[in-house]
């Protein structure tokens, strides 16, 4: 088993951080696993991906070139990565920002309306906590338990505040998606 991740936006909108998350709950989940960040020279606003393989085996190399799952948080990135997606591969994606009609008959998608969610709960820049709980109910190989504890590990001591927000975020997300 290799699935193959793409998480797509704009710098500030948590990308990296969400790569983060997944990679690490799969170690917990003791799979392989490689994390290859891309971002452009400005710090918020600028283009932001990351690539996540998780697998059973040693994994070849980071470079995701057809994803299983791609994650993305605006429009240009929509634009850009879509044809990334293999035959069959699941796009997850914020309605609330992208209001692309153009899209794919091949593949399973799932519009979140993650930004207004996080908004809902004061929290409009967690848009990609909502994305992560709706991708772990979708992906079925990590468990919530261990992306919930990943949160707690990661999130560094001095915003430990926000730590239940986005615990809870998550489950939002996670609850969005129907069995």
């Amino acid at each position: 088993m290799e699935q193959r991740i793409i998480i797509a936006g704009s710098g500030g909108q948590g990308i990296l951080f969400l790569g983060k998350v997944i990679a690490h709950a799969a170690m917990k989940e003791n799979k392989e696993v490689t994390w290859f960040p891309s971002y452009g020279a400005e710090m918020r606003g600028g283009t932001a991906n990351c690539m996540v393989v998780i697998s059973d085996e040693l994994i070849g190399s980071p470079i995701v070139k057809n994803a299983d799952y791609l994650i993305v948080l605006n429009e240009a990135s929509f634009n850009k990565f879509l044809t990334r997606v293999s035959q069959g591969g699941y796009l997850i994606y914020d309605s609330s920002i992208i209001k692309n009609s153009k899209c794919r008959n091949d593949i399973n998608i799932y519009p979140v309306e993650a930004s207004r969610e996080a908004s809902l709960t004061g929290n409009p820049r967690l848009a990609n906590m909502i994305l992560l709980g709706a991708f772990i109910k979708i992906f079925k190989t990590l468990s919530i338990e261990k992306v919930l504890e990943t949160i707690e590990e990661i999130i560094p001591p001095k915003r430990k505040e926000m730590i239940e927000i986005n615990k809870s975020l998550i489950l939002r997300g996670f609850s969005i998606i129907e069995n």
